[in-house]
């Protein structure tokens, strides 16, 4: 696409949920999806009736060599349900700060909504709203209110003031983009050190994963892109350049000035501290 046709579009941006604590610090966290929770929640799920089956039958076996009476029976079948249902995914908050066995595995973890360690009124109330909302209706109360609310609470959450963060995300390796072959005469001669931080990161992030972004949508964030980072260059590229050839000319340009720079300033200290560190006076 040539660069002589106009832009409008408006690159939608992902958002994530930023919450400031009682000390005014701004904390970016991206809570944890309802599919990744769901799994989590199985995950618990199976340990807790694995508990509470384990426990029901050693129950049952000791009161029947004891040759107890059924209430006894009874009420070490309540205790067995309550350490399943309640016991562990309180112990396991506390001990694991916040995590459990399926969290672990997901990499999510609970927290206050002002990003803080959840306390022990929060787990219990969370662990009881669990009874209702997950085991009593097959999890279909908690899937329905993970889906409308915007960060993937269930009732549990509301009522307790918490929430499940991603803590542990899939990273990739850095790419280094390179000034394509057309362009480098233009991006060597070019004025790109005017360009926003802003503006680079948006374009930073943009480039490595161009390819896996809608076609349509591609085409609208690098329009975008390109009538934002245009006011900032100078010269002009050439008639028909590509925008996507474009950013990263401008990118891989500014990158290498930064690193020339970076470089230098290295030199320069060194030298220094080899003058700081040498004899004043020579015999």
């Amino acid at each position: 696409m040539a660069l002589s046709g106009t832009a409008a579009a408006v690159s939608p941006s992902s958002r994530r949920d930023a919450l400031i604590t009682g000390d005014a610090v701004l904390l970016d966290l991206r809570a944890a999806s309802f599919a990744t929770r769901i799994v989590s929640a199985v995950i618990d799920g199976v340990l807790q009736l694995a508990l509470l089956i384990g426990g029901i039958l050693s129950i049952a076996w000791f009161a029947d060599r004891a040759a107890l009476d059924d209430g006894f029976l009874a009420a070490g079948i309540l205790l067995a349900s309550v350490l399943a249902y309640v016991g562990y995914p309180v112990l396991s908050e506390l001990l694991l700060r916040g995590r459990s066995v399926g969290r672990l595995v997901m990499g999510t973890r609970v927290v206050r909504d002002d990003g803080g360690p959840v306390h022990v009124r929060q787990s219990v109330l969370r662990a009881v709203m669990a009874m209702f909302e997950i085991w009593s209706t097959t999890g279909a109360v908690a899937l329905v209110c993970s889906v409308i609310d915007r960060r993937s609470r269930r009732i549990g959450d509301l009522l307790a003031g918490t929430m499940v963060i991603q803590e542990r995300m899939r990273t990739h390796p850095p790419q280094r983009i390179e000034v394509p072959l057309s362009l480098r005469d233009w991006a060597q001669a070019a004025d790109v050190g005017r360009l926003p931080l802003p503006l680079l990161q948006d374009i930073r992030a943009f480039l490595p994963r161009a390819g896996q972004i809608n076609a349509e949508s591609r085409h609208q964030l690098s329009r975008d892109l390109l009538r934002r980072t245009l006011p900032h260059v100078a010269p002009a590229p050439p008639p028909g350049t590509p925008p996507e050839e474009f950013l990263a000319a401008v990118l891989a340009e500014r990158s290498r000035r930064d690193e020339m720079r970076l470089r230098r300033a290295q030199e320069r200290q060194q030298e220094l501290a080899a003058e700081v560190r040498a004899v004043p006076f020579s015999a």
